[in-house]
């Protein structure tokens, strides 16, 4: 399977942020206190306002001078005040770096003695609008050992929407007529910014091609993986040229197209679809109590679950969270094995081998623990948008996916991903407490650590191209499925013979349809074999079928006899055509048989009596 592995700074989804250097003077000198304001208007540009108290130390040794450095985007229409009054400063520009210097006019003498002043500046896109949401990068505190209290609050838009995800977690939020407000602590941004999404959901347009081949000289049947829904994200198709024979769905939730090939020959798939991504578990479909699959526990070749090492760890790590932070402080991001024909490791030799990881091997180590410490794990392949640079070049040539594992929360009651690889390579984001709307599932791998390959893995011999091309969307016009029935039958229906019918439930919309209920009713018609009542999974469309054995009692008198089919809001009314003159027909063959059947039992007896008789 050949698919690139990376990991994504989530950061550089508005990589233009910045980092507050040092004040100029030595640490301990004096005690400083920031009150930060990041006003975001509608368009995503941020006013700054930042509220600074120095306070000296010693009675000797006072500021006349304070030196403030950012570094990203110039920021513009910068101010600085105390008290009402401007402040002298100086702006210089250096590559990415903006340095400004306030030269305060009067000197603070004392100890004890405290000088508060506001520096003020604009920035340009600190949230920029990605298809449905609004993505929101705020950076992290530098040189924190120089701080001593830090309160940052950030005021967006009510119109951005509800936040989808949040990190870290804010101390508290309130609410104006407009904007909603997040407020943040020192200890919340040390180790890294902060970093929301604001919107329902997300929506990616996906096209996406499959290169199948048949090199045998006899016929063949092949599946492939389309992608499914989950409990976040829903799947509209608009199109899988060509149809496949069928689609099932598989232990792990996996839709499986099968198609069927002629001897040689090569058949491109193309798939179009469109994915809604949450940030919370949606009720798509049933779940499951996945917890009872014991292959969700089960040992394999990358998730050596039985290994001493890993069962001694898992003993000590025990919980979700506890495995998540191990994998992501333990292994360390290793830039050169992303590459698409890199060899997976699995989790015993990322444990040897810790400084050579990759989101395979967040992943396989995350699983093989979990599962070691009795709690269901498994993985998923999927896309997820990035503008890493250090990505991007693979995206010319290849097809770029993911890897990130899920466990079974029995809370949510559903598989909830997380992923340690985005947690170590953003310097702390967290991707556990809330995932984000950027990872779309291709594959879910629980029962095989391998099968089935994820879309953009099905590639011709010696060739590059690229297969998974994706960009931000709408959700389509058409989000709602309906149902047809139809229905065939034996060619003769005779009164006393079972007879066919066969119905065909068709899914002519773009999402699928779970545990569809079929309702059969019958006037003067009796079903005689067991009929599901129900239809677990009707892929877009494509079809299922329910076969029913039935008889009509006998009758010359006309009576109709019907089978109604119904399900959702679709309804099939089948006329069993019963000719009168057929009964009757049968009926007169059936009197001549029984005639010819005495004659030929009871004539000969009368025969030998009437013998019998004459003779006397």
């Amino acid at each position: 399977m050949k698919i690139a592995r990376f990991a994504i700074f989530y950061f550089l989804l508005n990589i233009n942020f910045f980092l507050f250097a040092a004040p100029a003077h030595a640490e301990g000198e004096f005690r400083t206190n920031y009150q930060t304001a990041y006003t975001i208007d509608a368009n995503g540009n941020a006013a700054v306002s930042q509220q600074i108290t120095l306070t000296n130390n010693f009675s000797k040794i006072y500021a006349n001078s304070y030196v403030l450095t950012l570094e990203g985007k110039q920021p513009e229409q910068i101010s600085a005040t105390q008290n009402g009054n401007t402040i002298p400063i100086d702006v210089q520009q250096e590559d990415v770096k903006t340095k400004i210097t306030l030269n305060f006019s009067e000197a603070l003498v004392g100890k004890g003695k405290s000088r508060t002043f506001e520096i003020g500046y604009q920035v340009k896109q600190v949230a920029t609008q990605n298809g449905s949401v609004w993505e929101l990068t705020i950076p992290k505190l530098a040189a924190a050992e120089t701080v001593d209290n830090y309160a940052l609050v950030v005021s967006v838009p009510k119109a951005f929407g509800n936040p989808a995800y949040i990190s870290p977690q804010p101390k508290s939020k309130t609410a104006s007529e407009n904007n909603q407000n997040f407020v943040f602590a020192k200890d919340d941004l040390t180790r890294a910014g902060v970093v929301a999404a604001f919107g329902d959901f997300q929506v990616y347009d996906f096209n996406l091609v499959y290169h199948l081949q048949n090199p045998y000289q006899q016929h063949g049947e092949t599946e492939v993986a389309l992608p499914p829904d989950t409990a976040f994200q829903r799947v509209y198709y608009k199109e899988i040229n060509p149809m496949p024979e069928s689609i099932r769905i598989d232990e792990d939730g996996n839709w499986i197209a099968k198609y069927k090939l002629d001897p040689k020959q090569s058949l491109d798939v193309n798939v179009n679809l469109s994915a809604q991504v949450f940030s919370e578990p949606q009720q798509l479909f049933p779940n499951e109590n996945s917890s009872t699959k014991d292959f969700y526990l089960s040992d394999s070749k990358y998730w050596q679950v039985n290994d001493p090492e890993i069962q001694e760890l898992a003993r000590s790590l025990k919980t979700p969270r506890n495995i998540y932070n191990f994998a992501v402080n333990y292994l360390k991001y290793d830039y050169s094995r992303v590459r698409d024909d890199v060899a997976r490791l699995g989790a015993k030799n990322a444990l040897a081998r810790p400084n050579e990881a990759i989101c395979t091997e967040y992943t396989d180590l995350f699983v093989a623990l979990a599962r070691a410490a009795g709690i269901p794990a498994r993985e998923v392949n999927g896309y997820a948008y990035t503008n890493n640079p250090q990505i991007q070049p693979l995206s010319l040539v290849a097809d770029i996916l993911h890897a990130w594992p899920e466990y079974w929360d029995p809370d949510l009651k559903a598989w909830k991903p997380v992923d340690p690889t985005w947690e170590n390579t953003t310097g702390g984001i967290d991707f556990f407490d809330k995932f984000d709307l950027a990872h779309v599932a291709f594959a879910i791998h629980g029962k095989s650590p391998d099968f089935p390959l994820p879309a953009g893995s099905y590639k011709s011999p010696n060739s590059p191209q690229k297969d998974v091309s994706v960009q931000f969307g709408q959700l389509p016009a058409t989000r709602k499925s309906t149902l047809k029935i139809e229905s065939t039958s034996s060619a003769l229906i005779l009164p006393f013979k079972p007879s066919q019918l066969h119905l065909k439930l068709t899914n002519s919309g773009p999402v699928a349809l779970y545990d569809i209920p079929v309702v059969l009713e019958t006037i003067n018609a009796q079903i005689i074999n067991d009929v599901p009542k129900s239809i677990k999974f009707l892929a877009p469309y494509s079809s299922d079928s329910i076969d029913i054995t039935f008889k009509i009692p006998f009758s010359i008198r006309g009576k109709p006899s019907v089978i109604k089919a119904s399900s959702q809001d679709a309804t099939m009314e089948y006329n069993i055509p019963v000719k009168q003159s057929y009964i009757i027909q049968f009926a007169f063959v059936f009197v001549a048989i029984l005639f010819l059947f005495v004659a030929l039992v009871f004539t000969p007896r009368l025969l030998v009596k009437v013998g019998h008789i004459l003779k006397k």
